[in-house]
């Protein structure tokens, strides 16, 4: 599986030379080691951080980039997912084939057991996301409650008889493990009592197993960023009604990096961190030079190199630059004024190692960490990125044509993953914030720069590092 139709041929030499490059600059051990390294747009926005955003929005921020796992077979790193580690990571120790030997009777009991649980586990996550939906659209009208009082006054019922089904389901099932698995049941059942903890809605058990995050509201979390990149701390009490706990993701450091970068900026800081992308190391390397035994997607929302959508008449028509057998007349580099890797440590209720205590899953398992997904393990930002281009004679006419289309038809275009737009209204939530007046193009010299606006509470992410199972 991958999340999208595959990379052309002449992206794929773009794709892999930045990988290269992001491997070379970030020293990553990627290759024969599960380690693969994804590439991301250069305007794809990372988690929002800093002394104008709430901790609690930073923490959700962080628990959704962590949990998402991603395609094994897909490059291109663009905030999709593949299903969540810790929903996955549950199912499959419910489902490890052990040395025991239960009877028909223990087997029975278990698998009626698995199944229950499955489906009031599913069930109150369905409930718990239609009372957040709710919440979200009527919390105005009760500016004292938060998510779980408002829900448990009798505004939301559903949700209270779900919870006591699962609970009924999750005894029953610790029970029945506790047949079934012989001398491995007291070490799965407390895994899995550890992950029920981290993803537990009500309460907080402890720091390493969850914090205080957020409920899924969109539309606040965009609100609560254009206040912060506005140089504003957003109204606390809509923030403070939505804290719900997440499951503990955490990455050292990057609040007060984040913050650092914002700083001097404020203070006239420069790009001063370049990364050249040589295109020859796109021509001469291999998709496995980069961990990825084969690729089948990486397009989607990234690819190709320079795209734009223009409007002719009431309609909107795409615009691509044709690069095959042109890409070493291209050169490109980001600048940036910081840059980093960081790690991402889940909490104590991750079995890191669980494949290999457990390499096998009964018959009739679900695909669960399957060695189509990869875990991510790292992140790769910098901040206030810039990229420059630069086209060589036989392209300058053709991307000419585009921009000035772009620009006379407020539409949007594309290069190298860096997004910008001449219309209004037309910006990507989950891009950094770019202005198409900031884009500096000069047919003469063939040179195009794009900058971001300036004073974002976020990096950009450049790749991450992510783990096949």
């Amino acid at each position: 599986m991958s999340s999208g139709p595959p990379i052309s041929e002449t992206d794929t030499i773009f794709a892999r030379a930045y990988a290269a490059a992001l491997k070379s600059k970030f020293q990553v051990d990627v290759g024969n080691n599960g380690l693969q390294l994804l590439t991301s747009p250069v305007t794809l926005r990372g988690m929002a951080a800093g002394d104008l955003v709430y901790p609690q929005m930073t923490n959700y921020l962080i628990y959704k980039f962590a949990d998402a796992l991603q395609y094994s077979e897909d490059p291109s790193y663009t905030s999709a997912s593949a299903g969540s580690y810790i929903a996955q990571l549950q199912s499959y120790i419910t489902w490890v084939k052990t040395n025991a030997s239960p009877s028909q009777e223990t087997i029975t009991r278990m698998s009626k057991a698995r199944e229950a649980f499955t489906i009031a586990d599913d069930n109150f996550w369905k409930r718990r996301d239609d009372a957040s939906e709710r919440f979200n659209m009527v919390k105005e009208l009760y500016p004292n409650q938060t998510f779980w009082q408002w829900a448990r006054s009798g505004n939301y019922p559903p949700i209270d008889a779900a919870e006591r089904t699962r609970k009924a389901a999750q005894d029953e099932l610790y029970g029945a493990m506790e047949g079934y698995f012989g001398p491995d049941a007291t070490v799965l059942v407390s895994y899995l009592d550890n992950i029920v903890k981290a993803r537990g809605d009500t309460t907080l058990p402890g720091p390493s197993y969850n914090q205080a995050g957020l409920v899924d509201d969109q539309d606040l979390i965009v609100k609560a960023i254009e206040y912060a990149n506005s140089g504003v701390e957003p109204p606390r009490g809509s923030i403070e009604q939505s804290i719900i706990p997440v499951p503990l993701y955490s990455i050292r450091t990057y609040n007060s990096t984040v913050q650092a970068w914002i700083t001097v900026k404020d203070h006239g800081a420069t790009r001063d961190q370049v990364i050249t992308i040589d295109i020859n190391q796109g021509q001469n390397t291999s998709w496995s030079d980069y961990g990825f035994k084969q690729v089948k997607g990486g397009s989607n929302g990234f690819w190709p190199f320079f795209s734009a959508q223009v409007h002719v008449g009431d309609k909107s028509e795409t615009r691509t630059l044709e690069t095959k057998g042109r890409e070493n007349d291209i050169s490109l580099k980001i600048a940036m004024i910081g840059i980093q890797k960081f790690d991402v440590s889940p909490g104590l209720w991750d079995v890191p190692n669980v494949k290999a205590l457990f390499p096998s899953l009964i018959p009739g398992a679900p695909n669960v960490l399957g060695d189509e997904v990869a875990k991510i393990e790292s992140i790769l930002v910098g901040y206030d990125v810039e990229l420059k281009v630069e086209f060589g004679s036989s392209l300058r006419d053709d991307v000419d044509k585009i921009y000035e289309e772009v620009k006379a038809t407020g539409g949007s275009m594309s290069i190298f993953g860096f997004s910008v737009s001449a219309g209004k209204g037309s910006g990507l939530k989950d891009r950094v914030e770019s202005k198409f007046e900031d884009v500096k193009w000069d047919k003469a010299t063939g040179s195009m720069s794009l900058t971001p606006v300036a004073g974002q509470v976020y990096p950009t992410i450049l790749g991450v590092v992510a783990r096949r199972f």
